[in-house]
Protein backbone atom coordinates (compact mmCIF):
# COMPACT_ATOMS: atom_id res chain seq x y z
CA UNK A 1 0.00 0.00 0.00
CA UNK A 2 1.28 3.11 -0.95
CA UNK A 3 1.37 6.24 1.06
CA UNK A 4 0.43 8.88 -0.89
CA UNK A 5 -1.81 11.84 -0.49
CA UNK A 6 -3.73 12.83 -3.66
CA UNK A 7 -6.42 15.50 -4.40
CA UNK A 8 -8.93 12.87 -4.65
CA UNK A 9 -8.50 10.76 -1.58
CA UNK A 10 -6.98 10.77 2.03
CA UNK A 11 -4.66 8.99 3.55
CA UNK A 12 -6.13 6.82 5.75
CA UNK A 13 -4.54 3.89 8.37
CA UNK A 14 -6.74 1.20 10.27
CA UNK A 15 -9.74 2.15 9.42
CA UNK A 16 -9.14 6.27 10.37
CA UNK A 17 -8.75 9.76 8.83
CA UNK A 18 -5.49 12.06 9.81
CA UNK A 19 -8.39 14.22 11.52
CA UNK A 20 -9.15 10.84 13.75
CA UNK A 21 -5.93 10.09 14.42
CA UNK A 22 -5.15 14.01 15.44
CA UNK A 23 -8.58 13.46 17.60
CA UNK A 24 -6.67 10.69 18.94
CA UNK A 25 -3.38 11.82 20.06
CA UNK A 26 -5.07 14.77 21.09
CA UNK A 27 -7.00 13.01 23.07
CA UNK A 28 -3.81 10.80 24.64
CA UNK A 29 -1.74 13.94 25.63
CA UNK A 30 -4.48 15.32 27.23
CA UNK A 31 -5.01 11.84 29.34
CA UNK A 32 -1.04 11.91 29.73
CA UNK A 33 -0.98 15.46 30.60
CA UNK A 34 -4.12 14.61 33.79
CA UNK A 35 -1.76 11.78 34.82
CA UNK A 36 1.15 13.33 35.28
CA UNK A 37 -1.18 16.30 37.16
CA UNK A 38 -2.46 13.70 39.38
CA UNK A 39 0.80 12.30 40.26
CA UNK A 40 2.34 15.60 41.04
CA UNK A 41 -1.01 16.10 43.38
CA UNK A 42 -0.81 13.01 44.72
CA UNK A 43 3.21 13.46 45.17
CA UNK A 44 2.71 17.10 47.04
CA UNK A 45 -0.54 15.61 48.76
CA UNK A 46 1.85 12.81 50.36
CA UNK A 47 4.44 15.60 51.18
CA UNK A 48 1.67 17.25 53.48
CA UNK A 49 0.32 14.23 55.37
CA UNK A 50 4.21 13.31 56.35
CA UNK A 51 4.55 16.82 57.45
CA UNK A 52 1.25 16.60 59.43
CA UNK A 53 2.28 12.73 60.88
CA UNK A 54 5.61 14.74 62.10
CA UNK A 55 3.96 17.27 63.78
CA UNK A 56 1.42 15.35 65.15
CA UNK A 57 4.37 12.91 66.24
CA UNK A 58 6.69 16.21 67.79
CA UNK A 59 2.69 17.42 69.58
CA UNK A 60 1.88 13.90 70.87
CA UNK A 61 5.57 13.86 72.17
CA UNK A 62 5.23 18.05 73.72
CA UNK A 63 1.80 16.55 75.58
CA UNK A 64 3.64 13.60 77.14
CA UNK A 65 6.70 15.96 78.44
CA UNK A 66 4.08 18.16 79.50
CA UNK A 67 2.07 15.35 81.59
CA UNK A 68 5.26 14.35 83.40
CA UNK A 69 5.92 17.65 84.13
CA UNK A 70 2.55 18.11 85.47
CA UNK A 71 2.43 15.25 87.51
CA UNK A 72 6.03 16.11 88.84
CA UNK A 73 4.75 19.13 89.75
CA UNK A 74 1.72 18.11 91.34
CA UNK A 75 3.89 15.51 93.50
CA UNK A 76 6.05 18.53 94.61
CA UNK A 77 2.72 20.16 95.44
CA UNK A 78 1.67 17.77 97.77
CA UNK A 79 5.19 17.42 99.57
CA UNK A 80 4.70 20.70 100.64
CA UNK A 81 0.79 20.97 100.96
CA UNK A 82 1.53 18.15 103.63
CA UNK A 83 4.64 20.78 105.27
CA UNK A 84 2.59 23.58 105.18
CA UNK A 85 -0.27 21.04 107.03
CA UNK A 86 2.51 20.07 109.47
CA UNK A 87 3.54 23.71 110.11
CA UNK A 88 0.24 25.01 110.71
CA UNK A 89 -0.65 22.23 112.99
CA UNK A 90 2.73 23.24 114.56
CA UNK A 91 1.82 26.65 114.95
CA UNK A 92 -1.62 26.00 116.65
CA UNK A 93 0.48 23.75 118.93
CA UNK A 94 2.59 26.85 120.14
CA UNK A 95 -0.49 29.18 119.84
CA UNK A 96 -2.15 26.65 122.86
CA UNK A 97 1.07 26.35 124.59
CA UNK A 98 1.21 30.48 124.89
CA UNK A 99 -2.31 30.59 125.51
CA UNK A 100 -1.98 28.24 128.42
CA UNK A 101 0.96 29.78 129.77
CA UNK A 102 3.53 27.36 128.52
CA UNK A 103 1.84 24.29 130.23
CA UNK A 104 1.14 21.46 127.58
CA UNK A 105 -1.72 20.12 129.23
CA UNK A 106 -5.02 21.40 129.78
Amino acid sequence: MHLLILAASEWTAFGMTVTDWVALLTFLGTIIGLLIGAIKMIDALRNAIDDLNKTVKDMNEANARRDADYQKLSEHLAKHDKAFIKDEERIAELFRLLKNGGKSHG
